[in-house]
């Protein structure tokens, strides 16, 4: 289903109606939003990190300065990290973060595409690394074919069933094969540490505990984009 189709039916417009200029007319919204989201995006996530270095430093130094000790650099940049992590947190459960791929490469001339018997293995694993939460990179969001979560910018969207969007539920291909993002493209089940999807790759013996993993950290990185709109509202 292309984009255009996605949004007839969810609006429910018979594109006859449009005299033929539905897609010319959509193509062009769809591409000035995304890029006014890309700006706006890029200058929250740019000023909220210059704001968060000077809070670390500043509340560091008010905890030291409230305990009246002897202080020293050493003591203050210790604390300074500290502060600054639990600034992270919040920054991160507020939902206002702006995620980028780090490094990015470009997608359509990268070196380490992995090499993995897919087909063999769809059976066992069910297409299991289509569930893992990743962020896009700029390339991705301004060519606009992979969709991403409009309330967690710019997460890999996903369906209420954790998979990735562009997955097709019965075969488990991909749909934006050819676009596919390059976290897709050089992830290898074979020898991952952090994504273990194998307990043995050779005997196709599944990890079952990654599940939960991929499952607790899907949902710390999207629950924030599922809450309640007036809650959201309140925290503002």
């Amino acid at each position: 289903m292309t984009k255009m189709d996605y949004l007839l039916e969810k609006t429910g417009i018979e594109k006859e109606s449009l005299n033929g200029k539905f897609d010319e007319i959509v193509s062009k919204i769809l591409s000035e939003l995304s890029s006014g989201l890309l700006y706006t995006h890029t200058r929250v996530n740019a000023n909220t990190r210059k704001t968060m270095e000077a809070a670390s430093f500043l509340y560091a130094l008010i905890e030291l300065l409230d305990e009246k000790g002897i202080i020293s650099i050493k003591e203050l940049d210790d604390r300074k990290v500290k502060v600054a992590e639990r600034l992270v947190k919040k920054f991160v459960e507020s939902g206002i973060g702006l995620m980028f791929q780090e490094p990015e490469y470009d997608k359509y001339n990268f070196e380490h595409e992995a090499n993995i018997d897919c087909e063999s293995r769809l059976s066992i694993c069910k297409a299991m690394c289509c569930r893992f939460p990743f962020a896009l990179s700029r390339q991705d969001v301004e060519e606009g074919i992979v969709r991403w979560d409009f309330g967690k910018p710019y997460l890999i969207a996903r369906g209420d069933d954790g998979y990735c969007i562009h997955l097709n539920r019965e075969t488990y291909q991909c749909k934006v094969y050819e676009n596919r993002p390059v976290p897709c493209r050089g992830f290898n089940c074979k020898d991952n540490e952090k994504w273990k999807v194998w307990l043995d790759y050779d005997k196709k013996i599944i990890n079952p505990e990654l599940i939960e993993k991929i499952n607790r950290n899907g949902e710390e990185l999207y629950s924030y984009s599922k809450a309640n709109p007036t809650e959201k509202t309140k925290e503002k």
